[in-house]
C-alpha cells in the first residue's frame, strides 16, 4: 500500500465519522457538549499536516547525503558526451 493510500483512507475514515457526528447520526451528550470543537477539528488536522509535512521535507532536505562518487562520475560522463559530440561537429560555450 503506497503512502497515498494509507493518508487517503484515514481521510476517509475521519471524515466518515465526522460527518456523521456533524449531521447528527451519532447522539450522546458529550458529542453535543463539544460540537464546537468537533467542527474545528478538520482546520486543525490540516494545520497539524501542514506541520508535520515542513518537518519532514526539512528533515530530509538536512539529512541528504552527498554522492561525491556519483558527481565524478557524472562528470567524467559529461565530458565523455561533449568530446563525442564535438567529434560529430558539435561546438560548445564552455
Amino acid at each position: 500500500m503506497t503512502k497515498l493510500m494509507e493518508w487517503l483512507m484515514a481521510a476517509f475514515a475521519f471524515f466518515g465519522v465526522y460527518f456523521a457526528i456533524i449531521a447528527r447520526q451519532v447522539q450522546h451528550e458529550v458529542l453535543d457538549q463539544y460540537m464546537f470543537e468537533i467542527k474545528l477539528s478538520p482546520l486543525v488536522l490540516i494545520v497539524l499536516f501542514g506541520i508535520y509535512s515542513a518537518t519532514v521535507v526539512l528533515y530530509r532536505t538536512f539529512t541528504f547525503n552527498n554522492c561525491e562518487e556519483a558527481a565524478k562520475e557524472l562528470l567524467e560522463q559529461i565530458k565523455e558526451a561533449k568530446t563525442d559530440l564535438r567529434s560529430k561537429g558539435m561546438t560548445f560555450n564552455d
